[in-house]
């Protein structure tokens, strides 16, 4: 029987195990001998055949440690692997080697531990659903926000209004010098914000044919060099223009995308926003309930997990950069970051991922919940049918048994989100509910802030998006001519 290691362990607080093994003087003398050995093969010693000299005289000619680099590589993996057997410690990933010594030959390793959950006491998260009503009154704002986006720039016959767009030849002065002379400018009339206080509104009730001559006075705390002086201004509107929105007609109904008429647009608008509401309920009750349960739970993990998952979705971002033609240091670049200040960013959501994965993997195994082989087969089969016949590898990864698997743990995820959803929307009998009682249990139960837990999304929201699927066409220049006119460069 060979001389067994000696082996010495140091748990760590960040749920990693510091392992260290050091050879006794018999395997320490086996190695050498098996270093000399593996140097003799290789190195041409004077007055010998290969691999036939002396161990000592190998070793005065090479050195210990330059024998040892031959083979500790080897010796390394070869005793971790027997001190893990021995001693039956649990890995969670590969073990990370922080040192290696050679007299004495000695290996320090760090052993990442499986994680440990206890979740928390679910009975105590109660959370009140967001209101998921979706109403005519919100199909009337889904439809005027497309109206607004569709709207084009008319001239019209009537005085000018806040909001108008005046088409005017205008010259300023102050003193003897001049600060404007504009033709066919295009000014957007605003109640407030201008460069100067009151030029929008000196136009409003002003016609196409009308002049006009006013004066206005810089306010002291301008920025401007002009401060506390007065300006004359002589202006002549030749148009007056505004955005007109097209009517709500069969014919704009159609232009929207598979609607027959105004009748089919509102009844599918409405169906589609109802889905898309309780969609966002169950994606905020989620985020409400995870954010909760993790809060109320203890959970041990090594961080190389957190690595990891910060690693996914750094590759995940640069694929998607690499997809619109960018390398990411460059597409981050445009957002003001580096790879660091990036990296640094995206820890707490890789942290709080593997939190969450943690916590819901736990809640499977409670709940036993489960995926048979044929949901399995039908949801292998699902994904397929919404990739790409060209696309061979990611059929080969959902046909692989590793692609299985992580569908497998998806619906198992997604499952284990819906049941805990259920859990914490059930109150018991005797719980008056409320929205505020809601966000006390959250707080007094969990010790998380109700401030932390996202809000619904709002009804607008909800027709936000239904308006962002509708107009897929980009802005026309007539919405740009919204824009304020700068303030003239002079002033």
């Amino acid at each position: 029987m060979s001389e067994p290691l000696i082996i010495t362990t140091a748990p760590r607080e960040d749920h990693q195990l510091g392992l260290t093994i050091e050879l006794g003087p018999e395997r320490t003398a086996q190695a050498i001998h098996r270093a000399v050995r593996a140097v003799a093969q290789k190195v041409r010693i004077p007055g010998f055949r290969p691999g036939k000299a002396p161990d000592a005289t190998v070793l005065r000619l090479v050195g210990r440690d330059r024998a040892l680099a031959e083979i500790i590589d080897v010796l390394g993996e070869e005793v971790t692997r027997e001190a893990i057997e021995q001693q039956g410690f649990a890995l969670y990933g590969q073990a990370r080697l922080e040192k290696v010594e050679t007299d004495p030959i000695r290996f320090s390793l760090l052993l990442p531990q499986p994680p440990v959950v206890e979740l928390g006491d679910l009975s105590q998260i109660h959370i009140v659903p967001p209101d998921a009503t979706v109403g005519e009154a919100d199909v009337d704002a889904l439809i005027e926000r497309v109206r607004a986006e569709q709207a084009a720039l008319a001239v019209v016959e009537r005085p000018a209004q806040i909001g108008d767009i005046v088409q005017v030849d205008i010259t300023g002065v102050v003193g003897e010098e001049t600060i404007m002379d504009n033709h066919d400018w295009e000014l957007t009339l605003r109640s407030e914000g201008g460069w100067l206080p009151g030029f929008d509104e000196a136009f409003v009730g002003m016609s196409a044919g009308e002049e006009k001559t006013f004066s206005l006075t810089y306010p002291e705390d301008s920025a401007s060099r002009y401060r506390g002086q007065t300006a004359t201004f002589h202006a002549k509107v030749s148009a007056v223009k505004t955005m007109v929105r097209p009517e709500i007609t069969d014919e704009f109904a159609r232009s929207l995308g598979e609607f027959t008429d105004v009748a089919d647009m509102r009844a599918k608008l409405l169906e589609r926003m109802k889905a898309q509401r309780q969609s966002d309920v169950e994606n905020t009750l989620d985020a409400q309930a995870l954010n909760a349960l993790i809060e109320a739970s203890k959970i041990l993990y090594p961080p190389t997990l957190v690595d990891a998952e910060a690693e996914s979705l750094e590759n995940d971002l640069a694929q998607r950069a690499k997809e619109i033609g960018y390398k990411l240091e460059d597409y981050l670049r445009l957002q003001g970051l580096t790879i660091e200040s990036y990296r640094q960013r995206i820890r707490p959501q890789a942290e709080r991922n593997v939190k969450g994965r943690l916590v819901l993997r736990e809640l499977v195994r409670r709940e036993q919940i489960q995926v048979s082989e044929e949901e399995l087969d039908a949801e292998i089969a699902r994904l397929r049918s919404h990739v790409g016949a060209d696309d061979t590898a990611v059929r080969e990864m959902l046909n692989s048994p590793e692609g299985r698997l992580a569908v497998e743990d998806q619906m198992l995820i997604d499952r284990a989100l819906a049941r805990l959803r259920e859990i914490v929307t059930t109150l018991p009998a005797a719980q008056t509910t409320g929205a505020a009682t809601a966000a006390t249990d959250i707080e007094a139960t969990t010790g998380a802030p109700a401030a932390v837990v996202a809000d619904a999304p709002s009804g607008a929201e909800a027709v936000a998006t239904q308006a962002d699927e509708m107009t897929a066409e980009p802005t026309t220049d007539a919405a740009a001519a919204e824009t304020a006119a700068p303030e003239p460069s002079n002033a």
